[in-house]
């Protein structure tokens, strides 16, 4: 049987349990504790698993709320109200104000309970075997009442049953079961199923003992349905039955103190069932008016249905929209990350720009400062350059002098080492023939003779040649001082090109930081004219200065060329085209190459002074000065040993009256000339190597006053292109100082620009939260929709249901009525007739059954201050052919 049918079965046994039971005063004040026992049996009604659910009511909206239960994994069904269990299986729950709705589990014993028997054929079958058979089948319900308790009646101890009312249902489909016929109960048809409703109440009979009254042992209460049918393919799919109490309430026996009052409230009874007589006939005509509304109630359900179906397309066209949405609001948010990115950017770039322009007044300073200092080493090498100039003239007058000496001295050895050779020659002869040849002495005086002579030119020479080599000594001193000067002020010079190319450097850094379009504009402008001029005046003034020295050295025209194109390197050229052109946007990026170029070409200027090799020309220079001191000395020494010669051959004179020591004399002499010969080869040598070395120092100092011409032009040039530099830096530090000054308006203006676009970004992100929460509400809308529509559509499936429930619901109404007048007829009217019997003996067991009645509160167990009110509904497996 399918779910829905099993509730409409339900609800149907629950409204006429609800018109069957009493509903006077006393039942309108609502029990604080409302319990129902829901039971699944097996096919034949034995107990499988029990779940309790109870609803405590807060009548009074406590805050707590105090209940007894013994079952085990209790759960909040509709709320999230917690409690404290006790030791005493007591729950106190944090009501709030709330009713609590709970429920647990119990393997307690039912106090009720149902027993179904199959029967095919006459004879007693299993349910499982019965699936599927074709045949005559009985099925016997029987009730059973386990709850007793001990009652006094008549002063005797008895046991009453508590009175459990208890009706069965079941659907029986009319393909399956036809000609049905159901014992203490009614069977309703809607066409296509019957439902078979019976009731009882196990017990009552026996604790009423009708047997033993003589009016009552005829009327039989029962306590078992028996329903029968003829079947083809037998299937059930569940049986349904409920048990509950309160079928006394009306009675209020309790207060009855006489058989009179027992007879006033029989009467009272007598009258309620007249009234449910009536009540169950005014029931009939309300269902009749429920019936022939149905229809409109159902054609209600279908327009509703109709318009769940046109909302729900209308939900889905939105949640199939909304990617859209959602992606144009996340290109917005994205856009908005996109300018707070930039207005970040941009602030940090304003910053970066205006501590770089503070940076570049700085560098500005420096660079004035830088020049300053540059101009003042300029001009002290301009100051320097006339000495220079003085110093190569002084160094070219004995360059000319050391040449004509070292000419002499050549002349003067080569006559000194002939004579030698001669004298030598002589004494060997002389040294050869004087033992034996002593008449030849006649020829000794003109030898000595010759001596004195050739004696007396190289005392004459060496003279020459000690004077010439002290003049090119002294020559040679000076050019060393010369030189050195010049190294010296060349060396300013490359400091003060590294002083400027450093504050180039910082320059560049400068405008690498600020990017200002002006301060590169005014830059370009005075760098440019700050070359133009440093690179004029240097050259110029270097080559004046270097020809001026040359021509004060007595050079002529073609050699003093001749030094400038020697000296040509070491020119101080800092030219560059200063055409800087940067537009306001591309970030002074040409600006910044064009500086390194000049910085490059400063670098220059220090390496062509490096190149210049000051030392190598020193060394040179000191070499000569050392041949000079050595030919000097040399010379001397000629002379020293030429005269001792000298005055030792005077007395060959009168060696023809010395003829006994002349031979130890000439001796002596063939020794000492064989000592000088032994030193003519180096004298020629040195004399040569002197006049060579003249020679190559005549060629250097023609290439030095070249050198020096252009030294004295270029240090002009630097001089003038200092003092052009200062003013321009000067201009410089004037165009930062008008830049800075919107430094603290730019930087606000940034600042305001990046809050403004941080908060788009946050109403951005708000508004893509916004978007997330609405995609899901439509997400959740268009699924509660599809649902509405399906309960729509179930809804107007369950109105037919209902239309055919309705139906039958009218139809076992007229049956009720007709049931009700024959209950009364035959059960309240008989019992009062009994009661107008042996009234006391009936009052007894009336109380007692009552007091059962009330003392049955709840299953699981109750505070003893809380009312109470328990309904049993027992669920038995269906029988399914396989």
């Amino acid at each position: 049987m399918k779910k829905k049918n099993v509730q409409a079965m339900l609800t149907g046994m629950a409204v006429m349990m609800s018109v069957m039971l009493p509903t006077t005063s006393v039942l309108a004040a609502v029990p604080e504790k409302e319990q129902t026992v829901y039971v699944n049996a097996d096919e034949n009604g034995k107990s499988e698993n029990v779940i309790v659910s109870n609803w405590l009511k807060n009548i009074d909206g406590d805050t707590q709320l105090t209940d007894k239960s013994e079952l085990n994994n209790i759960q909040n069904v509709k709320g999230d109200e917690g409690f404290k269990q006790g030791s005493d299986s007591s729950l106190t729950w944090d009501a709030n104000g709330k009713d609590i709705y709970y429920q647990g589990e119990t393997t307690k014993e039912l106090p009720v309970g149902v027993n179904l028997t199959y029967y095919l054929d006459g004879k007693e079958i299993q349910p499982s075997d019965l699936a599927g058979k074709s045949g005559k089948v009985k099925i016997r319900i029987d009730y059973e009442n386990k709850q007793q308790e001990t009652a006094e009646v008549n002063g005797n101890k008895e046991e009453i049953y508590t009175p459990f009312m208890m009706m069965t249902a079941m659907i029986l489909p009319t393909d399956v079961f036809t000609n049905i016929e159901i014992e203490n109960g009614k069977v309703l048809s809607d066409g296509n199923n019957n439902i078979a409703v019976g009731f009882g109440f196990p017990g009552l009979s026996d604790s009423l003992q009708l047997s033993e009254t003589e009016e009552l042992k005829d009327l039989e209460i029962p306590d078992f349905v028996e329903i029968t049918a003829d079947v083809k393919d037998f299937e059930l799919s569940m049986t349904a039955t409920v048990a509950t109490t309160g079928l006394l309430d009306e009675l209020n026996l309790g207060e009855i103190d006489s058989a009179d009052e027992l007879k006033e409230n029989m009467n009272k009874l007598t009258e309620s069932s007249t009234a449910l007589v009536k009540g169950s006939k005014e029931l009939q005509d309300g269902i009749s008016k429920l019936n022939s509304s149905a229809d409109t109630f159902v054609n209600g359900l279908n327009s509703a249905d109709n318009g769940a179906g046109q909302l729900k397309n209308g939900i889905d066209k939105m949640n199939s929209s909304k990617g859209e949405l959602l992606s144009g609001i996340s290109r917005l948010t994205q856009g908005m990350e996109a300018l707070e990115n930039g207005a970040s950017q941009l602030q940090t770039g304003v910053g970066s720009y205006t501590a770089g322009s503070a940076k570049l007044g700085e560098g500005i300073a420096k660079t004035a400062e830088g020049a300053s200092t540059l101009k003042g080493g300029i001009d002290t090498l301009n100051e320097k350059k006339e000495a220079l100039v003085q110093g190569i003239g002084n160094l070219s007058t004995g360059s000319k002098d050391l040449k004509d000496g070292a000419q002499t001295l050549k002349e003067g050895v080569s006559a000194y080492t002939a004579g030698v050779d001669k004298v030598d020659k002589g004494l060997g002869l002389l040294n050869s023939q004087i033992q034996g040849a002593l008449g030849q002495t006649e020829q000794l005086p003109e030898a000595v003779k010759g001596i004195e002579e050739g004696s007396k030119a190289l005392i004459s020479g060496a003279g020459q040649l000690q004077e010439g080599a002290k003049q090119a000594e002294a020559a040679a001193g000076n050019m060393e001082a010369s030189v050195g000067a010049l190294a010296q002020v060349a060396g300013g010079v490359s400091q003060g090109a590294g002083s400027a190319a450093g504050i180039i450097e910082n320059y560049i850094g400068s405008l690498n930081d600020t990017g200002s379009a002006a301060a590169t504009e005014q830059a370009k402008a005075a760098i440019a004219k700050e070359n133009a001029a440093v690179n004029a005046q240097a050259n110029t003034q270097q080559r004046a200065n270097v020809a001026a020295a040359l021509s004060a050295a007595g050079l002529t025209e073609e050699q003093q060329q001749a030094v400038l194109a020697n000296l040509g390197n070491i020119s101080v050229g800092v030219q560059t085209s200063a055409n800087i052109e940067v537009p306001a946007n591309t970030g002074n990026t040409e600006a910044v190459g064009q500086l390194k170029n000049i910085q490059a070409q400063m670098a220059a200027v220090q390496q062509q002074i490096a190149g210049t090799d000051f030392g190598a020309v020193q060394e040179q220079i000191g070499q000569l000065k050392t041949g000079a001191q050595t030919a000097a000395a040399g010379a001397e020494e000629l002379t020293k040993g030429v005269t001792a010669f000298g005055e030792a051959v005077k007395p060959l004179g009168g060696f023809s009256t010395m003829a006994s020591t002349l031979k130890d004399a000439v001796a002596a002499l063939k020794a000492g000339s064989g000592e000088l010969c032994k030193q003519n080869t180096a004298l020629n040598e040195g004399a040569a190597q002197v006049a060579v070395g003249s020679q190559k120092l005549q060629g250097g100092l023609e290439a030095l006053s070249d050198g020096a011409t252009q030294l004295s032009t270029g240090i002009e040039q630097l001089t003038q292109g200092a003092a052009s530099l200062a003013d321009g830096t000067a201009q410089l530090q004037s165009g930062s100082q008008e830049l800075n000054q919107n430094n603290e308006q730019l930087n606000a203006g940034a600042a305001q620009v990046t809050a403004g676009s941080q908060e788009l970004l946050k109403g951005g992100n708000t508004l893509n939260q916004g978007a997330g929460v609405l995609s899901n509400g439509i997400a959740q809308l268009a699924s509660g929709a599809s649902s509405l529509k399906d309960g729509t559509s179930k809804l107007a499936s369950g109105g037919k249901e209902l239309k055919s429930g309705v139906t039958q619901l009218q139809d076992g109404s007229v049956k009720l009525a007709d049931g009700m007048a024959e209950f009364d007829k035959e059960g309240i009217q008989k019992l009062n007739d009994t009661l107008n019997g042996d009234l006391q003996t009936v009052l007894d067991r009336l109380k007692a059954i009552e007091n059962a009645d009330k003392s049955y509160t709840a299953f699981d167990g109750a505070s003893q201050d809380m009312n109470g009110k328990v309904k049993f509904i027992i669920e038995t497996a269906g029988i399914e052919k396989e």
